[in-house]
């Protein structure tokens, strides 16, 4: 009697985390997108670009990238507009002329401070459902996902060596040293 593969049973994406995060940030990008858009003008790399300067400033473009999920190709592109609109300067550090480092401009304060300002109001509308406890987890779980994310070379499932079975992947990689630490 012939052996049949059995019928791969399918991802029940309503259960399927990663898919859930997905389409989550999705909707909030878009979102925060449109109130950025409507309050200052500025695309959603833009705003982006104003949100980490405000918070890392001084800070070059490369500085950006790694502090963002936007390739540098982007962020270059938002830079140069924002500059264009009056936002930001580039000076060389002072401490490595070959680095230029981003600022804000009187113009682009304000419009970091009025970004600020939606950003707050938009989380508290956002998480007004959830009790401040709740917000203290929540914010915790994802920092402790993002760290093992962080801690996990990658792929780690996609391969399998012979011997090794899908329940061993994760233990096996789980125990391999981070290679970004």
């Amino acid at each position: 009697m012939p052996r049949h593969a059995s019928p791969v049973r399918p991802l029940r994406l309503d259960r399927f985390l990663p898919y859930r995060l997905s389409l989550l940030t999705a909707r909030v990008t878009q979102r925060l997108a449109r109130e950025y858009e409507a309050a200052v003008g500025l695309q959603l790399p833009e705003a982006r670009v104003m949100t980490v300067l405000g918070f890392f400033r001084p800070i070059s473009s490369n500085a950006v990238v790694r502090h963002t999920s936007m390739d540098k190709a982007t962020v270059s592109r938002a830079v140069a507009r924002l500059i264009r609109l009056g936002m930001l300067t580039r000076k060389p550090d002072p401490r490595d002329n070959r680095l230029l480092m981003l600022e804000f401009t009187p113009r682009g304060r304000r419009a970091y401070a009025r970004l600020t300002r939606i950003a707050r109001a938009w989380q508290a509308w956002f998480t007004a459902g959830l009790a401040p406890r709740e917000i203290a987890r929540l914010e915790d779980m994802l920092g402790r996902l993002a760290a093992r994310l962080d801690r996990v070379p990658e792929p780690q499932f996609a391969a399998r060596k012979a011997g090794g079975s899908a329940a061993d992947a994760p233990r096996k990689a789980a125990s391999r040293p981070s290679s970004s630490a």
